[in-house]
């Protein structure tokens, strides 16, 4: 008696869930394997990487390869030559954003865009940053193309310092917006102290890769670091809106 089109499609199920058990039972095995060569792998993501043998395991800010039997690790990019397409950026962009995206806007001085919005980025930057001063002289010019900047705050000189201070009071003024806007037109803000997120600001810029200001994470997850004319800013947000569609 030949088997029904649902007894076909049940055992082809079980099959499936049978494999990605097995999966995922080689992966629990692998990782924690590694964990005793490599202990920060039991705090990072291991899935198959595109190259047959090497799996890949996502730690934060960073993505490495690993051979099956936990052995060799392998630090670089994998490049497929056929798309051009950097593979471990597209694996770390996702990164950022999930980590992004996991800050409630409450936690950040929010430049709206003028009308519908076209894109977000998010940007740390510093009071006293000539290049931050640049690029806020222009928030304006990118809210009116439709893009809301979303500043997260990183004194480079660290606590306690004179930009230290300033990045509070800024955080703690009434107005967030319009003090940001005067310090980094050169005044002093009023010395201010409130519960604040400056210091979360900071470590999460260096968990992201900081290494000066401003620091701007893009909607595709793309990283920006250092200042950027608006137009240029803006033509390759549409850049990477176009070729993310489907």
């Amino acid at each position: 008696m030949r088997p029904s089109i649902r007894q076909l499609s049940l055992a082809l199920l079980a099959a499936t869930l049978a494999t990605g058990a097995l999966a995922q039972t080689e992966l629990d095995r692998l990782k924690k394997s590694l964990a005793t060569r490599l202990p920060a792998a039991a705090l990072g993501e291991l899935a198959p990487s595109p190259l047959t043998g090497l799996y890949e395991l996502t730690l934060p800010g960073q993505v490495v390869y690993v051979s099956a039997d936990g052995r060799y690790l392998v630090s670089g990019r994998i490049i497929d030559l056929e798309t051009r397409e950097d593979l471990t950026e597209r694996v770390l962009a996702t990164q950022r954003l999930r980590t992004i995206e996991a800050v409630p806007e409450k936690k950040m001085i929010v430049f709206e865009a003028k009308g519908e919005p076209r894109h977000t980025i998010t940007t740390f930057t510093d009071i006293d940053c000539p290049y931050c001063r640049k690029m806020h002289a222009e928030v304006d010019d990118l809210n009116a193309k439709g893009v809301r900047v979303r500043y997260m705050l990183f004194p480079r000189t660290g606590f306690p310092s004179p930009s230290y201070d300033k990045a509070v009071s800024v955080w703690c003024a009434p107005d967030q917006q319009a003090e940001m806007t005067r310090a980094k037109g050169g005044a002093t803000p009023e010395k201010r102290e409130c519960p604040n997120p400056v210091e979360e600001h900071m470590a999460l810029a260096r968990r992201l890769g900081l290494q000066g200001t401003p620091f701007t994470i893009t909607d595709t997850g793309r990283v920006i670091s250092g200042y950027m004319p608006a137009p240029k800013l803006f033509d390759l947000l549409e850049s990477d809106k176009l070729s993310s569609e489907p």
